[in-house]
């Protein structure tokens, strides 16, 4: 059986990617190129999944996103001990992935 989600679970989806995306970043499991053409894929799902009903919930989303671009155009060295400009974007990451699980979770409980 084929079930279609609606536009909030759908906004929710796109959350929980880009959660992902900038976790596997900030793990070290991604490069900053990997970590830009996720920004790039989020733009582009962001652009079509934008409604009145999930533009609320979709702007810590979409700071997230920019902030992951932003992020991933820096020439970043080795150590992050040597470049304290490429620690606080890291820094702005994690806290913008704390901030669009939060979102989640309360949208999820928010839901009948």
């Amino acid at each position: 059986m084929h079930q279609h989600l609606t536009r909030i679970e759908q906004a929710n989806l796109i959350a929980g990617h880009a959660v992902s995306y900038a976790t596997a970043y900030l793990d070290g499991r991604h490069t900053a190129q990997q970590l830009a053409d996720n920004a790039d894929r989020l733009f582009l799902d962001l652009l079509v999944i934008s409604t009145p009903e999930t533009s609320t919930f979709l702007v810590p989303v979409q700071l997230l996103a920019v902030a992951m671009m932003r992020t991933a155009r820096r020439q970043i060295p080795e150590s992050l001990d040597t470049d304290a400009r490429a620690e606080r974007w890291h820094a702005v990451l994690a806290s913008l992935v704390e901030l669009v699980c939060h979102e989640s979770r309360n949208l999820a409980k928010d839901r009948p």
